[in-house]
């Protein structure tokens, strides 16, 4: 049975798709500072928030390469 290593980072390739697709959440979350700073948070949905949250994960993994799975 092979069993995956741990410790291997993801391809540069991958890393850098990963980043691309991040940028628009990475607006969002920059959107939703902005208001909440306004004091304008209510108006923003939940699916923003976890939308914005996943785009940080997904810079954190493209930078550090590690696997999630």
């Amino acid at each position: 049975m092979n069993t995956k290593n741990k410790s291997t980072k993801l391809p540069l390739n991958i890393r850098l798709l990963l980043g691309a697709f991040a940028v628009p959440s990475l607006f969002l979350a920059y959107m939703i500072g902005t208001m909440a700073l306004k004091g304008n948070y209510q108006e923003v949905d939940y699916f923003e928030w976890i939308y914005s949250l996943l785009g940080f994960v997904a810079i954190y993994i493209a930078i550090s390469g590690k696997r999630v799975f």
